[in-house]
């Protein structure tokens, strides 16, 4: 399965002070799928700092749909800790 990011940024969540993910997924696999399940880690250094999972339905060849997520129980204030992330395709139907 290959999927493209674009434009991911950690945001604060609207209603709180929680760390959200956002950003672009592009469907490059060749296939559409009925729903990708995805799986997003922050780190800070090399250590795991929070993870979500996340799907994304419907989703065509060629097509690109827009994500946010909540990461765990993190704050925004960490936002700034983070040194890279990580997000794969953990399933697909």
């Amino acid at each position: 399965m290959t999927f493209s990011f674009q434009n991911v940024k950690f945001v604060k969540h609207a209603q709180e002070n929680g760390l959200m993910i956002a950003g672009e997924v592009s469907n490059n696999s060749g296939k559409s799928y009925s729903s990708v399940v995805f799986v997003a880690i922050v780190f800070v250094k090399n250590l795991p700092v929070g993870n979500v999972t996340f799907p994304i339905n419907g989703f065509h060849v060629g097509q690109t749909k827009t994500f946010e997520v909540r990461v765990g129980e993190l704050e925004f204030s960490r936002a700034s800790e983070i040194t890279r992330y990580e997000i794969y395709a953990e399933s697909a139907y």
